[in-house]
């Protein structure tokens, strides 16, 4: 089936398309600061208003226009997890992994602080669907129900022969919802971000690339195509977008592609009985797919097919066939948008925070960073200024293998998760 485009299709985020990245006026560039954050997406705004909020001279600088990446590219969904659940972060980790857990939802509960403090980009707490792709999962989506409430988060299994109350789509045998789940609109969101930092006296500076940090005793000087910055600390927050500006950093994360197309406006009698609650909707695919009504009834379909890079078309095309697969009643709406980005996956699939090489960093929050980025970039800013690290610093943080050949073994990891998606 050929993909039905829209008249006005475009291979940008529909996030931009409808809000703007906030592009601020290009300042002279100081020669000293208390902070300099390199990453102007949700981690580097929250950790520079932090700072700047107890009194530092704050400094963010970005490369590209300010939450260029992965903040104005995701699915818009705030969902308080790691990829271990409660009890086995516990038994791995013991007290930690409790806290650990609560980190997690420490963030959840500060996206919606901030939303009540008006960040204006439609939020809604709407709960989140898991969705076993595969009969075998149907018993581990049950525990994980079990699990989940004996920590305290509001959880129920859905079997089979009620997924109909939940989806309109015939492909799950069960499901998990969990209440604790929201979705918003990540350009505006981030859009607020960037008010609260200029309101806070944050130097804001898109456009201008961090080439080295050298440090010399007690301060960093931060070389930029603009020109040097005299600085006390450094933050990197670049994420999925990490480059040698910090070798070790680099090494630590595997930036992967995400793509997500977006549909025209649907009808709301479809809307309805596609996603009658209005769900956050995952599945427990390795190569899993993410899906969504926005607050103005578009279906926003993301996912991936390798972990190699590939065209938006060719995304789009196969994100689009997907779709079908799951909601064939979608088959005559037209996509408006497609687009792609970066998502930062670590080694053991647990977010990194810490200190390499004099600079602090947060990274690493495996496609789940909304809520964590933003709660993790205010808490390394808060450590800078003098508080307790945020317990992400205790883990071990280990570097990816053999990352310099990476873009030879990834194929061959992608071939492995597709078997296992479709394994009997």
């Amino acid at each position: 089936m050929t993909t039905p485009l829209a008249p006005d299709y475009a291979e940008v985020p529909l996030w931009t398309d409808e809000a703007p990245l906030v592009e601020p006026g290009r300042e002279p560039l100081p020669e000293s600061a208390d902070a300099v954050v390199v990453g102007g997406g949700y981690c580097g705004l929250a950790a520079a208003t932090e700072l700047a909020r107890r009194g530092h001279d704050a400094v963010v600088v970005d490369r590209e226009a300010l939450g260029w990446g992965a903040s104005s590219r995701n699915g818009g969904m705030v969902i308080p997890e790691l990829k271990v659940g409660p009890a086995r972060l516990e038994r791995r980790y013991g007290a930690l992994g409790r806290r650990l857990f609560d980190s997690v939802n420490e963030a959840f509960d500060l996206v919606e602080q901030l939303v009540g403090e008006g960040i204006d980009c439609g939020y809604e707490r709407t709960g989140q669907l898991y969705l076993a792709h595969h009969p075998r999962l149907v018993d581990h989506l049950r525990h994980e129900a079990d699990e989940m409430r004996a920590a305290g988060q509001p959880a129920h299994f859905v079997p089979a022969s009620e997924l109909w109350s939940e989806i309109g789509s015939d492909q799950y045998f069960g499901g998990l919802v969990l209440e604790r789940t929201g979705g918003l609109q990540p350009a505006r969101f981030h859009q607020g971000l960037v008010a609260r930092a200029a309101a806070a006296g944050v130097g804001l500076h898109p456009h201008t690339e961090a080439r080295a940090i050298e440090r010399s005793g007690s301060r960093v000087r931060v070389t930029t195509d603009r020109g040097d910055i005299d600085a006390g600390a450094v933050v990197v927050a670049t994420n999925a977008y990490a480059d040698r500006l910090v070798p070790a950093l680099q090494r630590r994360v595997l930036p992967v592609g995400s793509y997500i197309i977006a549909t025209e406006r649907l009808d709301p009698d479809v809307a309805a009985a596609v996603n009658p609650h209005r769900r956050m909707f995952v599945d427990t695919k390795n190569f899993l797919f993410y899906w969504r009504l926005t607050a103005d009834g578009r279906m926003v379909f993301g996912g991936r097919r390798s972990l190699a890079p590939v065209s938006i078309a060719e995304a789009r095309d196969f994100l689009h066939a997907s779709m079908m697969r799951i909601h064939p009643q979608l088959r005559d709406v037209a996509i408006t948008h497609a687009w792609g980005g970066n998502v930062a996956i670590t080694f053991d699939r647990m977010p990194q925070a810490g200190v390499l090489d004099g600079v602090h960093y947060a990274t690493g929050c495996n496609g789940s960073g909304v809520a964590l980025n933003t709660w993790l970039g205010a808490r390394v800013g808060a450590w800078v200024a003098g508080d307790d690290a945020p317990p992400f610093t205790e883990l071990r943080a280990p570097r990816i293998p053999l990352w310099s050949l990476r873009r030879a073994y990834l194929p061959v990891v992608g071939q492995w998760y597709r078997w296992r998606d479709r394994r009997p």
